[in-house]
């Protein structure tokens, strides 16, 4: 199993963009007497604000019951009862984690069918996580 750091790279890049874009939308709405200082709030240094995502997407996907419905989402697109079932918790709990995993650009959401599936970082991480238990537990040398 081949795990390319680059498309975790090239998604929480996307996920900056996504970000920074909202930034700039809210920003448009702004309403104050005093002119725009774009040096407090520009785009500062990308490997420090790419590192945080990097380093958040890990803390999401460190918990315990967020991993079991990350591993649940790598076999496709899961309807929130298989995330209910996969956790034990409930649809508020359920969505509150898929919200996190969201936020950190590993996961999408459909409301229609009430579902949520990996985003190409998500399975990413899933790989690496799983290739790492696979490598720890092998018992060939090596």
């Amino acid at each position: 199993m081949g795990i390319d750091p680059a498309v975790l790279g090239t998604a929480l890049a996307a996920r900056l963009a996504d970000i920074a874009a909202a930034v700039d939308r809210y920003d448009a709405y702004a309403f104050s007497e005093r002119p725009t200082d774009h040096g407090a709030h520009g785009p500062g240094d990308p490997g420090l604000v790419a590192r945080d995502l990097a380093l958040a997407a890990l803390r999401t996907a460190g918990d315990p019951l967020a991993y079991a419905m990350l591993r649940r989402m790598a076999g496709g697109d899961a309807p929130l009862a298989d995330l209910r079932a996969t956790t034990g918790l409930p649809r508020l709990a359920v969505w509150e984690r898929v919200n996190g995993l969201l936020a950190a650009g590993l996961v999408g959401h459909r409301h229609e069918d009430d579902s949520a599936g990996l985003t190409p970082a998500g399975l990413v991480l899933v790989e690496l996580v799983e290739g790492a238990v696979a490598a720890a537990t092998d018992p060939t040398p090596g």
